[in-house]
């Protein structure tokens, strides 16, 4: 009987982590998708100095050698974030690297009647392994796939970063195209309600009036670089103005058209600036935020409505009110985040 793969991928290390060259980390062959013919595996490496002689990033299997690409290029620069790929197939005989994204070079069996390529149970190392040191720096996004990724598959694993703590980005609303953010209006609801106007603004990105940085809940110290996980309570910080992305009770105060619950930027930091983030309809299978992915936000102390905005709520100059309505089905409250820096 065939033996069918299930496609499958896991990501090994999320968040940065610094190795020294006696340092390792080793993974059983048990913990990783099973494997038929082929395999992938991509990272993203920062190097603090380079070795006199060969550095081991990863190794596969109990064999205390290598095989195939001996070098590529003109090396790593220092001090510099890089997103390698690595894929492997014995129905191609042939192993690819890449390099940010970018096909650098490869290796392939020459008698391709007689080699093969020969996927073992052994562990997978991390940094040290055997005799050979391993690397002084630091990796991230450790990802192992048990089939070879196609470039389209590479590019996009390099393209989609990951989202940390600190990162900056966009809010688009995917119904309209438009960009979250202000343009310092208030809301004139007596004294203790003048604070910013939320709004979808222009189908083109704000460079001042758009961007975000995402931190912590209000009562959390968080690590910047960090990656952000699907279903945590976050905050957003308004670039331009130092202002937080807030929401209260329709008791206080609503939107006059809609008297739906408003969204505002405000100076104060606590409960009403947190926001839980979820993808948005199935189809995700990893756990951390990256570029381009469909999210929803829900205002967590008022009940979880979610972050919502739609065509019907203009102003007098074509932007669009956002507040808090509705459930994470309604398109409306759907959102595209876009990694600025």
């Amino acid at each position: 009987m065939e033996r069918l793969i299930v496609r499958e991928w896991v990501e090994i290390i999320s968040n940065p982590i610094a190795f020294g060259i006696q340092e390792q980390q080793i993974i059983s062959h048990t913990d990783l998708p099973v494997v038929k013919d082929e395999l992938s595996l991509t990272l993203r490496l920062k190097l603090q100095s380079h070795s006199s002689s060969w550095a081991t990033i990863f190794h596969k299997g109990n064999w205390d050698s290598n095989a195939g690409i001996m070098e590529l290029g003109d090396g790593l620069s220092l001090q510099r974030w890089y997103h390698i790929a690595y894929t492997l197939s014995d129905s191609e005989k042939r192993l690819d690297v890449y390099l940010d994204g970018e096909w650098l070079g490869f290796y392939s069996i020459q008698e391709v009647k007689k080699q093969r390529v020969i996927f073992n149970d052994g562990p997978l190392h991390i940094g040290k392994a055997f005799s050979w040191n391993g690397f002084n720096g630091e990796i991230r996004n450790v990802r192992y796939f048990n089939w070879r990724l196609s470039v389209g598959e590479v590019k996009e694993d390099f393209f989609k970063k990951s989202i940390t703590y600190g990162s900056k980005v966009a809010l688009v609303h995917v119904t309209t195209g438009k960009y979250l953010s202000t343009k310092e209006i208030k809301y004139d609801s007596g004294p203790d309600n003048k604070q910013y106007m939320v709004i979808c603004s222009n189908q083109y990105i704000d460079l001042i009036n758009d961007v975000w940085t995402i931190i912590g809940a209000h009562d959390e110290n968080v690590n910047t670089e960090h990656s952000v996980s699907f279903n945590t309570v976050i905050g957003f910080k308004h670039q331009a103005t130092k202002l937080y992305l807030h929401s209260h009770s329709t008791s206080v105060e609503v939107i006059p058209k809609s008297n739906y619950q408003q969204v505002t930027l405000d100076d104060g930091r606590n409960f009403d600036d947190d926001w839980e983030i979820k993808s948005f309809g199935p189809g995700i299978f990893y756990s951390y935020l990256r570029n381009e992915d469909t999210i929803s936000l829900f205002h967590t102390a008022t009940g979880k409505p979610a972050l919502y905005s739609q065509p019907a709520l203009l102003l007098d100059d074509g932007s669009q009110e956002v507040c808090c309505y509705g459930n994470e089905n309604d398109e409306n409250n759907k959102w595209f985040i876009k990694l600025i820096e």
